[in-house]
C-alpha cells in the first residue's frame, strides 16, 4: 500500500549508499547537531536522548518510521522485521521525550515568570516605586506572595498574613498597612558603602540642618504622637466619678486658687476635649490630683458610692495615677513648645502642690520653679497696662505694641491669678523654713512691678474680649483670695532686705522698725474684712454646738450654701495666713532681740530695755495671737477646714507648736492658761496629719480601721471646740 506521509530528506549522492537506515540517520542527525547553532547561557539547554536533541530531529525519524512500518505492513506477515521493530521504538521513544522536554520548558519559565515578580513586590515594599503590571502567562498556577511582615506586625512581633495589605491585624487596629521599613543587609557593615554615606552625610549637613524653629516643631510633633493609645481621662477614674471629683474641685479648691477658668473649662470637659486635646487632659488630671492630695475623703466618698473603692486602695495610689496621666498626656517634648500656655502653666502649680501635700518637698520645688518661670515667659509677672509700661526705660516698644494687640480677658485674669497665688505659696514657704533663695521671687520694684490684682469679678462674668460689672450686692470669691494675698504683701520689706544685706546689716533700732511695720500691715488686711470674711470673736456668735456632723456636699445645683461655704473655706483661710505670719514676725523680732542682747559690746545701762514701746508691743501681740488661734480653731469647722488641705494644718501647727515649745520666759500669763487647750488642739493636728496622705495611708491600704480612726479624731477636735466655747473661751477663765 503507497504511503500518504511524505518521503523524508533524500541524502547527497555517495554519502550513505549501500549503508543501512539507521546509518543514514546517525548521519543526518550528525549534520542537524552542526548546523545548530551555539546556545547562550541562558537559553535553557535540552536533554540529548539516544542521540537526538531536538523536537524537529525527533519528528523526522517519525515519518520516517511511519513508512518503514507501512511498507512492512504490505509484505505478508512471516516473521517480525528487526528494521521495523527499531523504528517503531526509536520513534515512540523521541516522541514521548519530546513531550517532555516541551513540560520542562513551561515549568522553567513559570518559575522565571514568578521571581522576577517576586523581585518587583519587594523593591514596590522597599523603595515605594509602582510595580510594572506583566501579562500573567496562560495556564500559571496563583504566586506566591513574598514572605514579609508589614512595618506594624514587625514591630509588634506578631504573624503578619497573606490577605492584604492591608493585613489581618492591621485590619483589626485600624491603621495603615505599609512596607516602608529599610531592610537591614545581613552581616557585617560593608567598610566601602559606610564610607560612602558618610561622605554623603558630611556634603549635605549644611543644607539638610533644620532652623531652631523646625528643631523644635519637630518634636512637638514627636510629643504629639508620643504616649499610649486612646488616653483620655477615664486612664484615672470612671467618667460619673470624674464628674462629681470636677463638681468638688470648683467647690471646694477653686475658691483658694481660682483658675482655670470654671465655665470654659467645664464646656470643654463636657465636650470630651480630653480625647483630642492632651494640653486639656494633664490640666484636668492634675486638678483631680491637687482635689485628693488636700480633699482625700471627697474622692473616698465618690469612689464608695459608685462602687469602685477597689480602683484606688489609698489615696496616695489615686495621687501617683493622676501625676502619671497629667505627665503621659504632657509628653516627652512639651518643654520644647514654641509658645507655653496658661494652661501648662496652672498644670505645673497644681502637680506641685500635690507633690507639697504629700510631703515630696524636692519635687514640689521643681514644679514651683517650673511655674514661675512659665510665668515670666508669659509676662504675667509684671505690669501689663501700657501706661505703666510706657513708665519704665526700654519698655516704651513693648507698650506700644500692646496698645495694639487685643487682650484675651480669660488668659489674662487666669494669668495674673497663678501669679498671685505663687507669691502666696512662696512666702509661706519662707515661713516654714524654705530659704529664699530656693525660690527666689524678689519684691515689686519701679523696674520691676508685680502685676495688678485680679479684678474682683466672678468667672461667669468674665469673657475673652470683654468684662461684665459684678452684680450689685454680690461679693465675688476674688475678694477672699485677693485679702489672702495681701496678708503676705506685708512681707515685701523684710524679703528685700534679707535678699539685698541680710537684716543684720541694720541697726537693732532699724531692724525693730521694720518688723513693727511688717506686723502692723499684716494686721490691717482683717481689719476692713466684708461681713462674709469675718471671723466674730464675741461671745455668743458662731455657735459651734450647731456644727452639722459629717461632711455636707453641695453640688451645684444648690449655688447659695455651695457660694457660703466658699467663703468659710476662704475665711478658715485668711485668718491662718494671718496667724501665721504675724507669728513669724514676732517670732523673728524676739530671736533678733535675744541676739542682740547677748552681743558683747551690748550695754543695758538701766536695765528697763523690756519697757521700750516696740518691745512691749511685740510682747503683747504674742498673747493676742495665742487669743485669736484658740477663737479661730473653735469657729472652723470640719467640713471648711479639710478641703484647706495640709496647708490649712501647717500653718496652725506652726503656730501652735511655736506658741508650746517657747522659752517660759517669752510666755505670757494668756499663753501659760491657754497652753493646757493648745496641747491638745496640737496632737489631734498632729493625729490628723498622719491619717493623711502623707503618712500611714502611703504605705498600705486605707482601711476602714483607719477611717474610724480618722473621724474620732475630727470629734475629738470638735470636743475640744465645744468645751472651750462652753466655759466661755477667754472671757470665761
Amino acid at each position: 500500500m503507497a504511503s500518504s506521509y511524505p518521503l523524508p530528506p533524500t541524502e547527497p549522492s555517495g554519502i550513505g549508499e549501500g549503508l543501512p537506515a539507521a546509518s543514514t540517520h546517525d548521519q543526518s542527525q550528525s549534520q542537524q547537531q552542526q548546523q545548530q547553532p551555539e546556545q547562550s547561557p541562558n537559553q535553557t539547554a535540552t536533554i540529548p536522548y539516544d542521540g537526538l536533541s531536538s523536537p524537529l530531529a525527533a519528528t523526522a525519524v517519525a515519518h520516517h518510521g511511519l513508512q518503514v512500518l507501512q511498507a512492512a505492513s504490505a509484505a505478508p506477515m512471516t516473521s517480525p522485521n528487526p528494521l521495523a521493530q527499531q523504528y517503531a521504538q526509536s520513534a515512540s521513544l523521541h516522541v514521548a521525550d519530546a513531550q517532555a522536554q516541551a513540560q520542562a520548558q513551561a515549568q522553567a519559565q513559570a518559575q522565571a515568570h514568578a521571581h522576577v515578580h517576586a523581585q518587583q513586590q519587594f523593591a514596590h515594599a522597599n523603595n515605594g516605586a509602582p510595580m510594572s503590571a506583566s501579562p500573567p502567562a496562560s495556564g500559571l498556577q496563583k504566586v506566591t506572595r513574598l514572605r514579609r511582615a508589614c512595618d506594624m506586625c514587625s514591630q509588634r512581633k506578631v504573624k503578619c498574613d497573606e490577605s492584604g495589605p492591608p493585613c489581618k491585624p492591621c485590619r483589626d487596629l485600624n491603621v495603615e498597612c505599609t512596607f516602608s521599613r529599610e531592610m537591614k543587609r545581613r552581616g557585617p557593615p560593608n567598610k566601602h558603602a559606610e564610607a560612602a554615606k558618610a561622605a554623603k552625610k558630611a556634603r549635605t549637613h549644611d543644607n539638610m540642618s533644620p532652623t531652631p524653629h523646625n528643631a523644635a516643631a519637630t518634636l512637638v510633633s514627636i510629643a504629639a504622637n508620643d504616649g499610649i493609645p486612646g488616653l483620655d481621662a477615664e486612664q484615672i477614674a470612671p467618667w460619673p466619678v470624674l464628674t462629681l471629683l470636677i463638681d468638688d474641685f470648683f467647690t471646694y479648691i477653686h475658691p483658694l486658687m481660682p483658675f482655670p477658668h470654671e465655665p470654659t473649662f467645664r464646656q470643654s470637659f463636657n465636650e470630651r476635649l480630653d480625647r483630642t486635646n492632651r494640653e486639656f487632659l494633664a490640666l484636668l488630671a492634675s486638678m483631680v490630683g491637687v482635689l485628693v492630695a488636700s480633699f482625700p475623703r471627697s474622692a473616698r466618698s465618690h469612689l464608695k458610692s459608685t462602687h469602685s473603692t477597689n480602683l484606688f486602695p489609698t489615696a496616695i495610689t489615686m495621687i501617683d495615677r493622676c501625676r502619671a496621666v497629667a505627665l503621659e498626656a504632657r509628653g516627652s517634648a512639651y518643654m520644647a513648645k514654641e509658645e507655653i500656655s496658661v494652661e501648662d502653666t496652672a498644670t505645673s502649680y497644681f502637680l506641685g502642690l500635690t507633690a507639697a501635700y504629700t510631703l515630696q518637698w524636692k519635687l514640689c520645688k521643681r514644679y514651683m520653679a517650673e511655674t514661675m518661670t512659665f510665668c515670666r515667659e508669659l509676662g504675667i509677672h509684671r505690669q501689663r497696662s501700657p501706661t505703666s509700661l510706657a513708665a519704665i526705660n526700654g519698655m516704651e516698644a513693648l507698650a506700644a505694641e500692646m496698645q495694639t494687640e487685643p487682650i484675651n480677658h480669660i488668659k489674662d485674669q487666669i494669668g495674673k491669678r497663678i501669679f498671685w497665688v505663687m507669691v502666696a505659696g512662696i512666702r509661706s514657704m519662707t515661713q516654714l523654713g524654705a530659704s529664699i533663695n530656693e525660690l527666689p521671687l524678689p519684691p515689686p520694684t519701679a523696674q520691676e512691678p508685680y502685676p495688678d490684682m485680679p479684678l474682683e469679678v466672678d468667672d461667669e462674668y468674665i469673657f475673652p474680649d470683654r468684662i461684665l460689672a459684678q452684680p450689685e450686692g454680690v461679693m465675688s470669691l476674688i475678694t477672699g483670695f485677693n485679702r489672702n494675698v495681701n496678708v503676705y504683701m506685708a512681707m515685701n520689706e523684710l524679703i528685700g532686705v534679707d535678699m539685698c544685706y541680710g537684716i543684720n546689716f541694720f541697726e537693732w533700732t532699724a531692724q525693730k522698725t521694720m518688723l513693727r511695720n511688717a506686723l502692723q500691715a499684716a494686721k490691717a488686711v482683717t481689719g476692713d474684712l466684708p461681713i462674709n470674711l469675718q471671723v466674730k470673736t464675741e461671745p455668743g456668735q458662731d455657735d459651734v454646738t450647731a456644727f452639722e456632723g459629717g461632711l455636707q456636699y453641695c453640688p451645684p445645683q444648690q449655688p447659695f450654701r455651695r457660694r457660703k461655704l466658699q467663703f468659710e473655706i476662704q475665711k478658715a483661710n485668711i485668718y491662718a495666713s494671718q496667724l501665721a505670719t504675724r507669728s513669724y514676725f514676732v517670732e523673728r523680732y524676739l530671736n533678733l532681740r535675744d541676739s542682740h542682747r547677748q552681743q558683747t559690746n551690748f550695754a543695758e545701762p538701766t536695765g528697763n530695755e523690756i519697757s521700750d514701746g516696740v518691745d512691749n508691743m511685740v510682747v503683747s501681740e504674742r498673747e493676742l495671737i495665742v487669743q485669736n488661734l484658740l477663737t479661730v480653731l473653735t469657729s472652723i469647722t470640719q467640713h471648711n477646714m479639710e478641703p484647706n488641705g495640709q496647708s490649712l494644718v501647717n500653718k496652725i501647727r506652726q503656730v501652735a507648736s511655736t506658741l508650746l515649745h517657747d522659752a517660759p520666759e517669752r510666755k505670757g500669763p494668756v499663753a501659760m492658761k491657754a497652753e493646757e487647750y493648745l496641747g491638745k488642739f496640737l496632737e489631734i493636728l498632729v493625729k490628723l496629719e498622719k491619717t493623711s496622705t502623707s503618712a500611714t495611708a502611703v504605705s498600705g491600704t486605707m482601711t476602714p480601721e483607719d477611717e474610724e480612726e480618722e473621724l474620732q479624731h475630727w470629734a475629738s477636735l470638735r470636743d475640744y471646740q465645744l468645751q472651750f466655747a462652753q466655759r466661755g473661751g477667754f472671757l470665761g477663765e
